[in-house]
């Protein structure tokens, strides 16, 4: 009886294997220098891609062919700063992006505010007897919460009106609240000053009514929930507006948080530099080690 060979030993590696045959099993052994990398848990940010930095490895290993295990140290580095590399030309747009896309909706927010104090201060002039009052929540609305407060109160008058008509008493509070003390001069019209002038056009006497054809009461308080609704539309249209600008702002502030420590884009040119020298003294290594393998390596078997 014919012995049995070594590889038939248990625990014995079977040398007649040819690797995987299946897809599936191809496509498992062709990851496995990318699964047990060294580094490969720590160099990914939560916000990542693990299958793109993998795919970078992966294409870095076939190119380079590393024999040994220092070797693919060697690449496990070149690969971390490579991707290192695109993390910063990722911020660096992020950086460009912040210092531009929004530059024009700040300067206009700006204006409007320096616009309406300068109002304030003019109304306070031609007024000597004006006197300090708490602000409307109209003239604070970059606050979100002084925004939905804003609407939630529109939408109460709005509501008030429609069931009632007209409540002196209760409509000029809410507006108050929302618009602050209607003596204060303001840079446009507001649906404030557009209340005062169609209720006392509703309480004039049907004889001046008739006489200079004046909007009955009815009539009224449809044009004023109609200013109401457009008011209601503008904030949200504001909000809407607000909250894209917002979001895009926050996926700016993320990524340029990508790069530690890197307040501007000469600090980002900086590390990038930093980057290029550190891959080109590790390919310098590599480049070095793979040769002297392969001088190393025994001559094949029947050649000379």
């Amino acid at each position: 009886m014919a012995s049995k060979s070594k590889n038939s030993e248990p625990g014995a590696p079977n040398r007649n294997a040819t690797g995987p045959r299946t897809e599936s099993g191809k496509k498992r052994a062709s990851r496995n220098a990318t699964k047990f990398g060294i580094f490969s848990r720590e160099i990914l940010l939560e916000s990542e891609s693990r299958a793109e930095y993998d795919s970078l490895r992966e294409g870095l290993w076939k190119s380079k062919q590393p024999g040994d295990r220092f070797e693919e140290i060697l690449l496990d580095k070149m690969a971390i700063n490579l991707w290192r590399q695109r993390r910063v030309l990722i911020a660096e747009c992020a950086e460009i992006r912040r210092n531009s896309e929004f530059v024009e909706f700040d300067r206009r927010q700006k204006e409007l505010k320096e616009a309406e104090d300068l109002s304030h201060k003019l109304s306070k002039e031609v007024n000597r007897r004006w006197v300090d009052v708490p602000a409307g929540l109209m003239w604070s609305i970059e606050n979100q919460e002084v925004l939905e407060r804003c609407i939630e109160l529109l939408l109460e008058l709005q509501q008030r009106i429609k069931a009632k008509g007209f409540d002196k008493a209760q409509d000029e509070l809410l507006l108050r609240t929302i618009y602050g003390d209607p003596g204060v001069v303001h840079l446009r019209q507001t649906l404030q000053d557009e209340y005062v002038t169609w209720f006392c056009t509703a309480e004039v006497t049907e004889e001046k009514r008739a006489q200079e054809g004046y909007a009955t009461p009815e009539q009224c308080v449809r044009i004023v929930l109609r200013a109401v609704g457009a008011e209601i539309r503008r904030l949200e249209q504001y909000r809407e507006k607000r909250e894209s600008i917002e979001s895009e702002r926050g996926k700016v502030e993320i990524l340029r948080q990508c790069v530690p420590d890197s307040p501007g884009l000469d600090r980002l040119l900086r590390y990038a530099s930093s980057l290029e020298r550190a891959f080109d003294r590790v390919l310098t290594q590599f480049d070095h080690a793979q040769r002297i393998r392969k001088e190393q390596s025994p001559a094949p078997e029947g050649g000379r």
